[in-house]
């Protein structure tokens, strides 16, 4: 029944890494091919008039919004960056240097004064290109950021499954000795009949196994079969505090294997 688990779990995760891969590079192709659009628009469909008053309030435009959003980026973004790592198919390193780029173009047009149209459409395309890098590394790193939370949730389930099968393995193996235990020295039998530990003991190791049924393992659970451990533990050394009783040799191998 584990190992069946543990291959769907697998199995679940490449299918969850292959669609991701696919979404990502669906989203690279759409985000290039629309600024691609764009780029030909500029160039082949709209034309600048060169002697334009509005050109030179563009370009502060364009500079001014170019500054502001690199301000507000460095702000927001390297401080979470600095504490979650370097996510996203971009480096934020990159972002920034574009955006200099861009910032020290628009200053020099406005510095300038040049009027020739393609000037101020690669202003404007180099306003629009670190704005659509800025949007896919954004994207990109939402999607990064969702998926570390993903395999940190499955690491912690995996975590806690391992755990839950451990006490209930251990807790297990302490019951079948206190069986043999009570077979072979009816006082401990006795013992256990007087304290009113039979029944509970019974009990809580029912609930235990029934555990072995469940895929998810939650919190509370793992407190639960944590609960029942300790009773069955505390029972076994009432036990062995009897007079004459000795623990078995399979039993003694096994925790000492286990420990």
């Amino acid at each position: 029944m584990r190992n069946s688990r543990s291959e769907r779990s697998r199995v679940r995760t490449k299918v969850r890494a292959k669609r991701r891969i696919d979404r990502e590079v669906g989203q690279f192709w759409v985000m290039g091919l629309i600024f691609t659009l764009l780029i030909f628009s500029f160039q082949f469909f709209i034309t600048i008039p060169e002697d334009a008053k509005w050109l030179l309030e563009m370009e502060m435009a364009f500079f001014s919004a170019s500054f502001t959003l690199l301000a507000l980026y460095l702000i927001g973004f390297t401080l979470v960056f600095s504490k979650q790592g370097d996510m996203g198919k971009i480096s934020h390193q990159v972002i920034i240097y574009v955006w200099m780029v861009a910032i020290l173009y628009h200053l020099f047009v406005l510095v300038s004064g040049y009027t020739n149209e393609h000037v101020y459409k690669a202003g404007i395309i180099l306003f629009l290109g670190p704005v659509f890098l800025t949007m896919y590394h954004f994207i990109t790193y939402m999607s990064d950021l969702r998926q570390t939370r993903r395999e940190e949730k499955s690491s912690e389930a995996t975590t806690a499954e391992r755990a839950a099968y451990e006490l209930i393995n251990a807790a297990t193996k302490m019951y079948n000795e206190i069986q043999r235990l009570q077979i072979q020295h009816p006082e401990v039998d006795q013992m256990l009949l007087a304290n009113q530990f039979s029944l509970k003991l019974e009990r809580y190791i029912l609930e235990m196994q029934q555990f072995l049924q469940i895929d998810k393992f939650e919190p509370k659970d793992i407190e639960l079969l944590e609960g029942h451990f300790l009773y069955v533990e505390n029972i076994l050394m009432l036990v062995k505090q009897l007079p004459d009783i000795q623990e078995s040799r399979t039993y003694a191998a096994q925790t000492q294997k286990t420990l």
